[in-house]
């Protein structure tokens, strides 16, 4: 890999749920950037009347999950007994700690009738100081999450904070999360002082300098950015980006199938208890993504 800042990061597929996805992390050469250890985009895709999206109950350690919907309705279910349904704009945030599982599916509202899904879902590494923390889940409503105007860009703060302003999703460490809209002409700040920065282009086009010259990234493209710098993103005609990073932690992580840890112990324990059954387990679900072998 030509390793010189800025570089794009190329997303795969995969399927998850149905439908084919570009999974953006982890990428072999660029595993994290800052906590953010994973990253799926669903792009928006039709489904059926009486079709729908079924992840089935599938565990979790050492990691904070998000999920960002931008159209349809997913139905979260947790083995904390929370059930909650994602609508766009939401963001659910669910730490996994020492072990949670969950599942995602359509509401039964939508399974009688075609719609559409277009979902972000973020896996972010826990320090190390707190990925043993007890579960939890937060739902975090549209009209809570703080917007931003700036001249050419209007901006969410999904998570985190960006220019002055904060989420109120929780967070163990320091990143961000920005849904950023440009308009035609427009232009927005793409990185934040202090933190790995990367940025995902949803929709449309978007150019930035680069010590190499200008670089345009379409629909479907990444970019990493680095920790220093104040890279502008500008748009010719309206485009649909996120930003995204924070602080890189000193320690290496580990990734196994659903499963982050700062030690290789944490993940085979946890890979012992979800096949022996001693992993919490989402009440009343008894359809189970098994370990895989």
């Amino acid at each position: 890999m030509n390793n010189e800042i800025p570089y794009a990061i190329p997303p795969r597929t995969a399927h998850v749920g149905g439908p084919q996805i570009k999974r953006v992390l982890p990428w072999s050469q660029k595993r994290t950037v800052g906590p953010f250890i994973f990253l799926d985009h669903f792009p928006s895709t039709p489904f059926a009347a009486g079709d729908g999206f079924n992840v089935r109950s599938h565990p979790h350690i050492g990691l904070s999950t998000l999920s960002y919907l931008l159209e349809g309705a997913v139905l979260h279910h947790d083995s904390l007994g929370y059930k909650q349904v994602l609508r766009p704009g939401d963001v659910n945030w669910m730490t996994a700690g020492r072990g949670i599982a969950h599942s995602e599916k359509t509401p039964e509202e939508l399974r009688d009738r075609a719609y559409h899904l277009h979902l972000l879902q973020f896996w972010v590494a826990l320090p190390v100081a707190h990925e043993k923390v007890e579960p939890s889940f937060t739902h975090h409503p549209a009209n809570t999450i703080p917007e931003m105007k700036i001249p050419g860009a209007h901006l969410r703060v999904v998570a985190g904070e960006f220019q002055g302003t904060r989420s109120p999703v929780k967070a163990y460490s320091p990143l961000h999360f920005v849904d950023v809209k440009i308009e035609a002409g427009g232009s927005a700040p793409a990185q934040v002082p202090g933190h790995e920065s990367a940025f995902y282009v949803l929709d449309g086009e978007v150019s930035f300098e680069s010590p190499r010259g200008t670089i345009t990234a379409t629909a479907g493209e990444c970019y990493f950015l680095g920790e220093t710098g104040s890279t502008t993103l500008k748009a010719q005609a309206p485009a649909h980006v996120v930003l995204f990073g924070g602080e890189a932690f000193p320690e290496e992580r580990f990734i196994e199938w659903n499963f982050v840890a700062s030690s290789r112990a944490l993940i085979d324990a946890a890979k012992a208890a979800w096949a022996d059954g001693s992993f919490p387990q989402v009440p009343g679900e008894t359809d189970i993504i098994p370990l895989p072998r």
